[in-house]
């Protein structure tokens, strides 16, 4: 296994990637969205608002696994192989999946 990540770059790549989608998300520059934490591709969105639930089940509805870990949090946690592609489609679909969230707000 250790020889696969090393012979294909994977942690380099997941570096790289992960900022890509950090960037990506602050840029959006989202009402819904505080920050994003955490290191590679292992990122946590956390929420102005605590919707984490509802932007996971949005997510979810759209094809994304993501994770509420905390009322206003949500984990990404692609595996490794993740393609620019797929990183670029979610970003893209993530704006809809916050308001989707936000307009469900009580």
């Amino acid at each position: 296994m250790l020889y696969a990540v090393e012979r294909d770059g994977l942690l380099t790549r997941a570096r790289e990637l992960g900022a890509r989608l950090r960037e990506g998300i602050l840029g959006l520059a989202h009402p819904a969205v505080v920050d994003v934490r955490g290191a590679g591709l292992l990122l946590a969105i956390q929420l102005k608002q605590d919707r984490s639930a509802a932007v996971a089940d949005a997510a979810l509805d759209a094809g994304y696994i993501v994770n509420a870990v905390a009322p206003d949090a949500i984990r990404l946690a692609p595996p490794l192989i993740l393609t620019v592609e797929q990183a670029e489609e979610f970003l893209a679909a993530l704006p809809k999946l916050l308001d989707h969230a936000l307009d469900e707000a009580p």
